[in-house]
């Protein structure tokens, strides 16, 4: 009985250190990677409507969200889009900067607004016939028509190329090869994207190792920002052959110019391979992959638990130069 006194004793004081190292490395993490409290990006009221030089309108429509805007001289031929990632925002910093730059602007939400679906999951691909109806309807200055997406937004841009005509040129950020699941986990497994009330195919995350969701595990009990970059490849590795074809995307469907950018650090997924294989199954592509920059050329390299990728020198580097080829590139598509 002593000795299972003693025993009992020692196992309780090696869990009691177990759980003060736990907590230690928590709070530890915690200080290094703080989550700063920020605007929500679904939150229309967050949005800085009064800029300087343009009007900017909030536009809603069946599915159709977001803000229109229009500088006060359009001196570019056309209509630029922009669409954000996960995280739900239209890019409006991106837009608002392009509208300084004399575009006609289009920011938009695909999903969490009222009148579209709460979260990533679903998102019907006719919705962008609202735009082109508007676009068609009366555009400042007629010209080309170009879509700007980043990350799930960019996976977002190469789908609406394939179905939608109208789009002359594709702008990706952090972009994705496959069509990947919706951002909503429970026993379904929804699509993130339809055409036509059917499930564009896609790779499922029961799919990943076991390997890479301990890792997910691992950070969050450590309080470490989270990679999802294994857990992504780990996908991409254990799915059925025809599913990866069915959930291929097609850069070839782009028949205007098509500009590309990557991060070779990104933590998020695998943009800079998929940059690779854009490129190598549409050789007219023009791709820029950044070594040693992260999922947004931006920041720290992580951002409310997740971990993003780069340095912080290296993401403003990527910044710098990625804006100087858009800027340079659009006035070309649109001169």
């Amino acid at each position: 009985m002593r000795r299972l006194g003693k025993f009992l004793v020692r196992a309780l004081a090696v869990m009691v250190a177990l759980v003060l190292v736990v907590v230690g490395v928590r709070m530890v993490n915690g200080w290094r990677y703080p989550s700063a409290e920020g605007s929500d990006p679904r939150a229309i009221a967050s949005y800085d409507l009064d800029q300087e030089g343009m009007s900017i309108e909030h536009i809603t429509g069946d599915y159709l969200s977001g803000f229109h805007l229009v500088p006060d001289e359009v001196i570019r031929d056309g209509v630029v889009v922009t669409f954000g990632g996960s995280e739900g925002s239209p890019d409006f910093s991106r837009a608002v900067s392009l509208a300084e730059q004399g575009y006609e602007v289009y920011a938009l939400f695909f999903f969490g607004q009222e009148n579209q679906q709460a979260q990533l999951q679903d998102v019907p691909l006719e919705f962008f016939g609202e735009v082109t109806d508007r676009i068609e309807a009366g555009s400042a200055r007629p010209g080309p028509l170009t879509v700007i997406g980043s990350s799930k937004g960019a996976e977002l841009a190469l789908l609406l190329a394939e179905q939608y005509e109208q789009i002359d040129n594709v702008v990706l950020f952090a972009p994705t090869i496959h069509s990947y699941q919706g951002l909503v986990f429970g026993q379904e497994v929804p699509a993130s994207f339809t055409r036509a009330g059917e499930d564009v195919p896609f790779l499922s995350f029961r799919d990943a190792s076991l390997g890479a969701l301990a890792g997910q595990l691992s950070a969050m009990a450590f309080n470490y920002p989270i990679s999802y970059l294994a857990t992504y490849e780990s996908v991409v590795e254990g799915s059925d052959p025809d599913a990866i074809e069915a959930a291929a995307l097609d850069p070839t469907a782009v028949e205007g110019g098509l500009l590309v950018f990557a991060g070779g650090d990104d933590r998020m997924w695998q943009s800079a391979t998929a940059a690779q294989q854009i490129q190598d199954l549409n050789p007219a592509a023009e791709v820029h992959v950044y070594p040693e920059a992260g999922h947004v050329f931006g920041g720290t390299g992580h951002a409310a638990g997740l971990a993003l990728g780069g340095t912080e020198q290296a993401n403003a580097e990527a910044r710098e130069d990625s804006t100087r080829v858009l800027t340079e590139t659009l006035t070309t598509w649109h001169s």
